[in-house]
């Protein structure tokens, strides 16, 4: 099992190599590159020939990744489409 980075940095760093950006993002470094190569974080930057990962990029993906969870799980109906069904008159079972 892949041991975790332990971050001794008062802040997260601007740019960051792939084990402190996972250490950001409190994952392994192992799923953290499962999840570049899958598109679930963004692809590094260019940093005078080495992969830099931008703190605001991860921000940006692990926003995007919390608004993912927020929507429905497929046939589940909000809470406005259950209303309006019931006050159109439809059955919301």
């Amino acid at each position: 099992m892949a041991r975790k980075f332990q971050d001794s940095c008062a802040y997260p760093p601007r740019m960051m190599n792939a084990d402190r950006a996972a250490a950001y993002l409190d994952i392994s470094k192992t799923k953290f590159l499962e999840g570049v190569a899958n598109g679930k974080w963004p692809q590094p930057r260019d940093a005078d020939g080495l992969p830099r990962w931008h703190r605001l990029d991860l921000d940006a993906a692990s926003d995007a990744t919390d608004e993912k969870k927020k929507r429905l799980a497929p046939g589940r109906k909000s809470l406005a489409d259950m209303l309006e069904a019931e006050s159109s008159g439809q059955s919301g079972a």
